[in-house]
């Protein structure tokens, strides 16, 4: 029964995603870091995870799916901050989830310094 609605396999349930009326604080005040293949932001106020790909980054939303659903499985195994927002770029499609895992991993280890 779980599984047929979607919960066992959600990383995100719904009280643990990042409000979207917290959006533009945490982009104008977050603190901001990047890699060759993601950008993450630190919001300081609020609570939760949020993993943004746009248009810009896949045109078809089979593709911005298949790179969320990919990101959402590292993040099952990584320590996670309080409040997260990842944007994938585009070169993200096309890596390795082994180097995706490196990638956030690393980026993640530099939110604790």
């Amino acid at each position: 029964m779980l599984v047929a609605r979607g919960l066992l396999h959600s990383v995100f349930p719904r009280r643990k995603r990042f409000p979207r009326a917290l959006f533009p604080t945490a982009l104008k005040g977050g603190r901001r870091l990047s890699s060759p293949h993601f950008s993450i932001i630190l919001p300081r106020e609020g609570a939760g995870y949020a993993v943004v790909v746009s248009k810009k980054v896949a045109r078809l939303s089979v593709t911005r799916h298949r790179i969320k659903r990919r990101i959402l499985e590292v993040l099952r195994t990584l320590p996670l901050p309080q409040a997260l927002i990842i944007f994938p770029k585009s070169s993200a499609a096309d890596i390795p989830r082994q180097e995706i895992y490196i990638e956030l991993e690393t980026l993640l280890s530099n939110t604790r310094s």
